[in-house]
């Protein structure tokens, strides 16, 4: 039943690498217990090599989140043009914004601008929070869709079937972030016709939400060992552990809020910095280089209540609130929540993550330690109390077993993933080769010349790539205000 249908390519602002692209939907069943069932069309793009030598056996990428719209996730990739002599296919997920149904959701996305104004958790954020969830479900299930069908088991068999209709003898899988965790998943239960896989950025089948405090742990000790070993950001920022940990108790205590211009209307907005909100603040500056290269002068600014220091922070918590509107990109939140609630919900309680929390900071306030970084507490009682979707089976956590050759391919600024889940993602991968590129963050691919020479030498020869380039590499110099 599956099948392929040409469609025009839809155009998205960020996503401009699309207009080069041939676009289509998979249509599958949306639940294939029931395959007489409602069917679902997922759009997929495919850009096409820029060699006139080309290879036959494209790259096909698998977005994270889960819930993140493809094209925009993968522009930088394809805008990095190194992946030159392959086609590269690009699937929007089911239930992700461009597929049908997608399962966006207007409530959700005004929470979390909500949150700006709000404690980053208390008892009127998780009310908050809550009211928003239950009324994302309520939109959701009145369009008919099966919620419990989307989840990472699903989504693995939309692509193997996607590699059937289009024909395709053997491809390369590329996932990020959750997509390696997906690509993992597809390696598990569909190995047919995959040649290798590259994991960037690597949640691995092992992962549980306890797990996000280890991972920013890993990351944070990172940049602070790493500022400490650069003589200029040490003289500058002798005690840079010590003062962000100081400023989270601080602030967490007595909150500043401050108002900047919302960046999409111009409007005043207003933005309160507590200690969770900090925590989380330094936690999303992996996602660009420049961001954690200036991440020591904003927390010593911060500290010294320079109103530079303040503003910046403060809009770059307002930066990444979702836009409020209509037709603007949307998290696919049925997507989101059917695979928390399904795969990480059922495998981890509440004390689990405050424990993680005061294992992996334990001089952070009890009331940051126990909400879980990220936001993560709200979780529990959302998929207690609203998704409610069956629990996947416990198989589902097990190292994936496989002689897939495969390159995990590591930030060592990374908050949310780190070396560690890299290396339990290889544990029973019997052809698996690990890099670590320093200085770098999340999705490191696009940062980083050196992981695309690595990549595209993986490609070219998946039993011998050439790593020789990551031994010379060290983080990138750290900015302060007199510095570009």
């Amino acid at each position: 039943m599956p099948r392929f249908e040409p469609a025009p390519c839809p155009k998205l602002p960020g996503a401009e690498e699309l207009a080069k692209a041939s676009c289509g939907y998979l249509v599958v069943p949306e639940n294939r217990s029931r395959p007489t069932g409602r069917t679902i069309r997922l759009m997929v793009a495919k850009y096409p090599a820029r060699s006139p030598e080309k290879r036959p056996d494209p790259v096909v990428y698998l977005a994270g989140g889960p819930g993140d719209i493809a094209p925009l996730e993968a522009n930088g990739l394809i805008a990095a043009d190194f992946i030159r002599d392959r086609d590269i296919l690009v699937v929007s997920q089911r239930g992700t914004m461009f597929s049908e149904p997608a399962l966006t959701c207007a409530p959700a996305d005004d929470f979390a601008r909500e949150l700006l104004g709000l404690r980053f958790y208390s008892e009127a954020t998780e009310r908050a929070h809550l009211a928003a969830t239950e009324a994302c479900h309520r939109d959701l299930a009145a369009t008919g869709a099966d919620l419990s069908a989307y989840n990472s088991t699903e989504s693995a068999a939309d692509f193997a079937d996607l590699r059937k209709v289009l024909g395709i003898v053997a491809w390369n899988v590329y996932g990020t972030s959750y997509g390696s965790y997906l690509a993992q998943t597809l390696m598990r239960d569909h190995p047919e016709g995959i040649r290798s896989i590259v994991l960037d950025s690597v949640l691995p089948t092992t992962y549980t939400i306890p797990g996000n405090w280890q991972n920013a742990r890993a990351g944070f000790d990172n940049l602070f060992q790493a500022c400490a070993a650069e003589p200029a950001c040490n003289a500058a920022h002798p005690h840079l552990e010590e003062t962000f940990t100081g400023l989270v108790n601080k602030f967490e205590a007595e909150p500043l809020t401050t108002t900047v211009s919302d960046p999409a209307t111009g409007e005043d907005l207003e933005v309160v910095l507590d200690g969770g909100a900090l925590v989380d603040w330094l936690r999303n500056q992996n996602y660009a280089v420049p961001l954690l290269r200036a991440a020591p002068d904003r927390i010593d600014g911060l500290a010294a209540g320079h109103p530079d220091s303040i503003e910046a922070i403060a809009k770059d918590r307002a930066s990444r609130a979702p836009p409020s509107g209509p037709d603007l990109p949307a998290l696919g939140y049925g997507l989101s929540f059917g695979v928390t609630c399904r795969e990480d919900y059922p495998f981890a309680t509440p004390e689990d993550l405050a424990a993680a929390g005061r294992e992996a900071f334990p001089d952070y306030p009890a009331s940051v330690q126990g909400e879980g970084v990220g936001g993560w507490a709200y979780v529990n009682q959302d998929c207690r109390d609203v998704w409610k979707v069956p629990a996947a089976p416990e198989a589902m956590h097990q190292p994936v077993a496989s002689s897939i050759p495969t390159l995990l391919v590591s930030g060592s600024f990374d908050t949310l993933t780190s070396l560690a889940g890299a290396k339990a993602a290889a544990a029973k991968l019997s052809n698996a080769t690990i890099i670590s590129i320093p200085g770098i963050g999340h999705f490191v691919a696009p940062a980083s010349p050196c992981a695309q020479a690595v990549i595209v030498s993986f490609l070219a020869d998946p039993a011998a790539p050439d790593t020789t380039c990551v031994g010379a590499l060290k983080p990138p110099s750290f900015t302060s205000r007199a510095s570009p």
